[in-house]
């Protein structure tokens, strides 16, 4: 059974996270409130999702709270889990760490929900990590920064990549490009200032020079042109951009006017179609790296794609958080079939069994952090992601 956590909560605080749920996700599950206590025989199976879908990361909360969704329907139309349907209970966290604390002490207390996904940013996933560890929750979380790995402890888990694992990628990539002088710009987040710290390690072991390190702060800074100036007059000959693509199509764009013409390198966080969307043209060359290619050739991707756009319309396309969102809500399904929803069975057969998402083959290490080799180097050409052979 479950650890349930007694936590005050003020009544107004309750009332605004009811307000933030998703409802435009409710066509075949979604919603806010619980179904039963599953864990005493109720009516459904709710999974907690956390994820931003208000704010500058929203396209990512999007993204995962529709393959989240998209896993739920094909579990409910064929039978369920032992007759029982499974519903999601989303939230916005609005990339903020209070917020997603407040949302994981509700999950927690909430005896119908059997596990929770998401918590995209990696602050936030560090802030709810510690309350979903004592309230025995079992939770498949996106964040990227080296300290959930710590943090993860029984009942966590982690299907994006590293900062480590997508540092090293990266990095491995720009000394085969033979980038000498590099620029780091940074968002001053957690995943940012993880970023700039393993990728200055990592580049200067290979002999590469830091000429330029500068943070900008999510969803305020607009304005890059005394950061691209200090970039210009350094002598870089590259730059590793550690932020998501909101401020990424500014920076691009504004490289552009400064007249700029030097490579840019990211990880899966500028892998976006609102990337592209956003920033033009001026895309064009940038290096990234990801996990789900929307226009991968593979049967299985194309079949996702197709039901993607068909349930949620032709303009939505299946990105890495999709993905993410549709292998939790498999993996949690898969752990309630084999075990029920004890949450020291569930994290038990999670953490030892291989499954087959949709962009791979992936399994968890000791520290439940993600095992997985199909991430692809991809580059901008004529307005798409186009993989890197």
């Amino acid at each position: 059974m479950r650890k349930k956590l007694k936590v005050k909560v003020a009544a107004a605080l309750a009332v605004s996270m009811m307000a933030v749920s998703m409802a435009g996700c409710a066509d075949s599950g979604a919603e806010e409130g619980g179904g039963g206590d599953s864990q005493t025989g109720g009516e459904a199976y709710v999974i907690g999702v956390d994820c931003p879908m208000t704010g500058v990361n929203a396209s990512f909360g999007e993204q995962l709270s529709y393959g989240a969704q998209m896993a739920v329907d094909e579990i409910n139309e064929a039978g369920g889990i032992d007759g029982k349907k499974l519903k999601l209970s989303i939230q916005d966290d609005k990339s903020d760490p209070k917020e997603a604390a407040t949302i994981a002490t509700k999950f927690v207390a909430d005896e119908s929900i059997i596990a929770s996904i998401g918590y995209y940013n990696s602050s936030c996933g560090l802030s709810a990590l510690p309350i979903i560890n004592e309230g025995k929750l079992v939770t498949i979380v996106t964040g990227s920064s080296p300290d959930i790995s710590e943090q993860n402890q029984a009942y966590g888990f982690r299907t994006e990549p590293s900062d480590m694992q997508q540092a090293v990628y990266a990095a491995d990539w720009m000394v085969e490009d033979g980038c000498k002088k590099v620029a780091i710009l940074y968002e001053s987040t957690d995943y940012g200032m993880g970023q700039e710290e393993i990728i200055t390690e990592i580049l200067t072991e290979a002999g590469a020079e830091i000429v330029c390190s500068e943070a900008y702060i999510l969803g305020e800074t607009k304005d890059f042109t005394n950061i691209l100036t200090k970039v210009k007059n350094s002598g870089a000959d590259s730059i590793f951009l550690a932020g998501t693509y909101t401020e990424g199509a500014l920076i691009v764009k504004q490289r552009q006017s400064l007249g700029m013409d030097i490579p840019c390198y990211s990880s899966s966080s500028m892998f976006e179609v609102a990337f592209l969307e956003a920033a033009g043209a001026a895309a064009e060359g940038v290096k990234v790296q990801g996990v789900l290619v929307p226009d991968d050739p593979s049967e299985t991707i194309q079949k996702f794609q197709s039901a993607y756009k068909e349930k949620f319309g032709d303009d939505k396309v299946a990105g890495t958080f999709s993905g993410h969102g549709y292998a939790a809500v498999k993996m949690i399904a898969e752990a309630i079939e084999n075990g029920g929803t004890d949450p020291d069975k569930m994290s038990e057969y999670i953490g030892s069994t291989t499954f087959e998402a949709i962009y791979g083959t992936v399994s968890f290490n000791e520290t439940h952090d993600l095992m997985f080799d199909s991430l692809k180097r991809l580059v901008v050409e004529d307005g798409k992601f186009v993989v890197v052979k």
